[in-house]
C-alpha cells in the first residue's frame, strides 16, 4: 500500500508551493499518486508532470473549479485528466481554455471591487503588488489576505477573511461562476473525470447531501471526493455508502495549500488523516485505463 494525495494546490493558483517542489516533497514522503488541482487553472501542469516523471511519482492532471449548482448555491468540482497531455490541457482555443479564460476574465473584475471595498474602510493595497504575491497567476482573495497581513492591517491570513474577505463579510465580492451542466460537459468532453469536492463543506444536512449527489450524477458527475480532512466519520460513511449504490468513483485529497493553519500537510499526517491507494483504488485504476488507452 501507498499513500496518496488528490486534491493539491500549487502557486500556479493560491498555493504556497511550486509544482515541482510539490514533486519533490512528495517523493520524500512516499505518495505514488499526486494531482495538482489548482483553482481555475491548469498552468501548473506541464511542471507538474515533468517534475512527478523525474520524482518517480504519477501525476493525475487535474483542476478545480468554481461552480453554480443547478439546485442553488455553489460547489467546487474537481476534473481529473488522466493521460491527457499537458500541451492538449492548457490549450487556451479549447474548451476548457475557453471556460477558464471567461473565469480568469471574471476574477480580473472581481479583485479591483475588493480592493475597492478595503480602500473605503481606510485599507489600501496596491493591485500590482496583490499580483506579485500570486507570482503573475491565478490572483484571488487568499493573495489578497496575505497582502492585508503584511500590511499590517491584520495578524493572521484567517482573521483576514474572518473580518473581511468571506461571503458576507464588508469586502466580499460575488463573482462568476461556471454553471454546472456547463462544467460537467467540459470535463466529460475531454474524457475526464468530474468529482464533486469537499461535499461536507456545503452545509447541507445527509439527506440533503443524497439529494444533491444523485441529481448530478444524473448529469454527468462521475465520482465524489469522500476522504478529506474536514469530513467527520459520519459524513465520510454516509458518502461512501452514496457513493457505492450510484457507482460512483471515490476519490480523496487534503486540499493541501502550504498556508498557516491548515489541519494536515502534504499527503496527510500519520494517525490523523492519510489516504491508502487502496481507498481509492477504483478511481486510479479507472485513470490507469485511460491513461493506457490514449498512448
Amino acid at each position: 500500500m501507498s499513500l496518496v494525495d488528490l486534491h493539491v494546490h500549487s502557486t500556479a493558483s493560491d498555493g504556497r508551493l511550486t509544482p515541482s517542489r510539490i514533486m519533490s516533497e512528495a517523493a520524500s514522503r512516499g505518495l505514488s499518486h499526486v494531482s495538482v488541482s489548482d483553482h481555475d487553472t491548469v498552468d501548473g501542469t506541464p511542471e507538474a508532470l515533468g517534475a512527478a516523471a523525474a520524482a518517480g511519482i504519477v501525476a493525475i492532471p487535474a483542476v478545480e473549479l468554481s461552480i453554480d449548482l443547478a439546485s442553488g448555491g455553489s460547489a467546487h468540482l474537481l476534473g481529473y485528466f488522466p493521460g491527457i497531455g499537458a500541451e492538449d490541457l492548457v490549450r487556451r482555443d479549447g474548451p476548457l481554455g475557453r471556460a477558464l479564460d471567461r473565469v480568469r476574465k471574471a476574477r480580473e473584475r472581481r479583485n479591483p471591487a475588493i480592493l475597492g471595498k478595503l480602500a473605503s474602510m481606510g485599507m489600501v493595497l496596491n493591485e500590482e503588488a496583490v499580483r506579485a504575491l500570486a507570482g503573475g497567476d491565478v490572483v484571488g482573495r487568499p493573495h489578497i489576505a496575505r497582502a492585508l497581513l503584511e500590511a499590517g492591517h491584520v495578524s493572521s491570513l484567517s482573521e483576514a477573511f474572518d473580518r473581511f474577505l468571506a461571503r458576507g463579510r464588508p469586502a466580499y465580492v460575488e463573482r462568476e461562476r461556471l454553471f454546472e451542466a456547463e462544467a460537467l460537459d467540459v470535463i466529460r468532453g475531454m474524457d475526464g473525470i468530474p468529482v464533486l469536492a469537499h461535499p461536507g463543506l456545503l452545509g447541507r444536512t445527509l439527506q440533503e447531501l443524497s439529494a444533491l449527489v444523485h441529481a448530478m450524477a444524473g448529469r454527468g458527475l462521475m465520482g465524489v471526493e469522500v476522504f478529506y480532512p474536514r469530513h467527520g466519520s459520519e459524513v465520510e460513511q454516509h458518502l461512501l455508502g452514496l457513493s457505492d449504490r450510484l457507482g460512483l468513483l471515490v476519490t480523496g485529497g487534503t486540499d493541501f495549500h502550504g498556508l498557516e493553519g491548515e489541519q494536515v500537510g502534504l499527503g496527510g499526517r500519520p494517525g490523523v488523516f492519510e489516504i491508502r491507494d487502496v481507498q481509492v483504488s477504483r478511481f486510479l485504476d479507472a485513470c490507469a485505463e485511460k491513461s493506457a488507452g490514449r498512448v
